[in-house]
């Protein structure tokens, strides 16, 4: 749930393509490796909500008969063409596409190596396609982009209750993220708010906004 690597956020990824064009294996390992980039462990994140991360994110495959693009039908044994949709909260949308993207297109260029293919441009399409609170079905329930972050960290929190900066062993100018528990440095940069006479540092904007709201707080957009 941070800025430069989206530590734990929930993702719904549909990755689309020709039929026949991946085997079991091929999507086996990359469905493992988009989940590694994306929720695999990473220092600084509590482990509770890193778990919770890791089973709400989920990652399916669709076939498609006869794919054709402008100059033609796909030809069985080039690089296939892969279009990616990613189904995140329409509040994370914004800030998760400028990280997001560019992990999914690592674990595609990964399989592409080990094809020795070579992935022709406007040939692998990555869209984060977000979705309004209130629709957002977790559990079958309607809910909000809080909601799921409420979800996500709810086991964090539960065993951490006011977690205290100052009785941390953190290096000077890091802070926890009273949310999700990640570590947070502090700056000019960074996602803060005041909150009883301290400086609360978040790991992203998500953070930031639900616990602003569980606590009648003004965060800005």
């Amino acid at each position: 749930m941070s800025p430069s690597n989206e530590g734990a956020q929930m993702f719904l990824i549909e990755i689309a393509c020709p039929r026949g064009a991946l085997t079991d294996d091929d999507r086996r390992d990359l469905a493992g490796e988009v989940c590694r980039l994306l929720v695999g462990a990473e220092e600084g994140v509590a482990e509770e909500t890193m778990s919770r991360a890791r089973a709400m994110m989920h990652v399916g495959f669709r076939e498609l008969d006869c794919w054709t693009t402008g100059d033609g039908p796909w030809i069985p044994g080039n690089a296939p063409p892969l279009w990616v949709t990613i189904t995140v909260p329409e509040a994370w949308r914004a800030e998760m596409s400028l990280t997001t993207i560019g992990m999914v297109r690592r674990g595609v260029r990964r399989l592409d190596r080990s094809h020795g293919w070579q992935r022709p441009e406007g040939h692998l399409w990555i869209n984060l396609v977000g979705v309004i609170d209130g629709s957002i079905g977790m559990d079958g329930k309607p809910g909000t982009a809080d909601d799921v972050v409420g979800q996500m960290t709810a086991a964090y929190r539960a065993k951490n209750d006011a977690p205290s900066a100052d009785s941390a062993d953190l290096p000077e100018g890091v802070t926890i993220d009273p949310m999700c528990g990640m570590h947070v440095r502090l700056g000019g940069s960074a996602l803060t708010l005041e909150h009883e006479g301290r400086t609360m540092g978040f790991c992203a904007k998500s953070c930031r906004a639900a616990y602003a709201r569980q606590h009648g707080l003004s965060a800005p957009a």
